[in-house]
């Protein structure tokens, strides 16, 4: 009997491919095997975004232990960690709780702990990994005009420590599009490829503010990591070793709501290939 293939971002893009173009026939689809966390959300985002039918009532995607978040995803969970040899969580971006300032720190606590003690990740880099996490979360409140649609989430295994922020706002393009100097602006691609550079914000570029994704990228200093941030029709991929802007690859892929980004660190045995586009 075949093993089902895994769930990469690749199936993910040829999923989405398909069903914009209406050839996608639930019934037929091959049932994916769920290993990554960046795959299996972005998945998600394209099913609650209706770009996709859902992987649960079409029975096509398996278990393989990811059951519990998706349905925690979809029964609206404000906070879910679920703990293990491969612990794993997520987080809203807007929540009821009073408490909520003291929930998102234990959460990033959580995420830092998991990195060092389940991932092995040494030094400051869990620390610098979380520090991005919430760069990134405070992101969602600032530029994507709906912050109840974002989420964070994070998974830590002994090979790898991941992490995804993602949201169904407005997306990159029409956020920079407010600042006079990107108003002319028109292309999904060259608006991340502008707010991954340092210093670019809505609010200009006197405003020393931008969308913080330095922290990232000092976060895996000298380690082995697998980067994708998807907005519009295009993602912008980083995969290697004190990954970089000069090794970024910009592609077009299934249309998406808001902006995605996820993020892989390779940890001790495990910095050979992850295919990731």
């Amino acid at each position: 009997m075949r093993s089902a293939p895994p769930l990469t971002f690749a199936a993910v893009d040829g999923l989405g491919f398909a069903a914009a173009s209406g050839r996608l026939a639930v019934d037929q689809t091959a049932r994916f095997v769920p290993s990554s966390l960046g795959p299996l959300l972005e998945l998600l985002c394209l099913v609650a975004g209706g770009r996709l039918p859902s992987p649960i009532t079409g029975d096509w995607l398996d278990d393989n232990g990811a059951r519990p978040m998706i349905a925690a995803l979809q029964n609206q969970r404000e906070c879910w960690i679920k703990p293990g040899d491969q612990r794993m969580g997520f987080i809203r971006a807007v929540h009821n709780s009073r408490d909520e300032d003291v929930l998102f720190a234990k959460f990033l606590m959580d995420a830092q702990r998991a990195a060092r003690d389940v991932s092995r990740l040494h030094g400051t880099t869990p620390g610098q990994l979380v520090a991005a996490m919430r760069e990134l979360e405070s992101n969602i409140h600032e530029h994507c005009d709906a912050p109840d649609t974002g989420v964070l989430a994070f998974r830590a295994a002994a090979d790898a420590f991941e992490f995804v922020v993602a949201d169904r706002g407005i997306g990159i393009l029409k956020s920079l599009q407010r600042c006079r100097l990107f108003a002319d602006l028109d292309d999904h691609g060259k608006a991340m490829q502008a707010a991954l550079s340092d210093g670019t914000s809505r609010f200009g570029s006197d405003s020393r503010r931008g969308y913080g994704f330095r922290p990232i990228f000092l976060g895996l200093a000298n380690l082995r990591g697998s980067l994708r941030f998807r907005t519009g029709d295009h993602a912008l991929v980083i995969d290697g070793t004190s990954p970089s802007l000069a090794t970024a690859h910009l592609a077009q892929k299934p249309f998406i709501d808001g902006f995605f980004a996820s993020v892989r660190c390779h940890s001790g045995t495990a910095r050979r290939g992850v295919q990731h586009d």
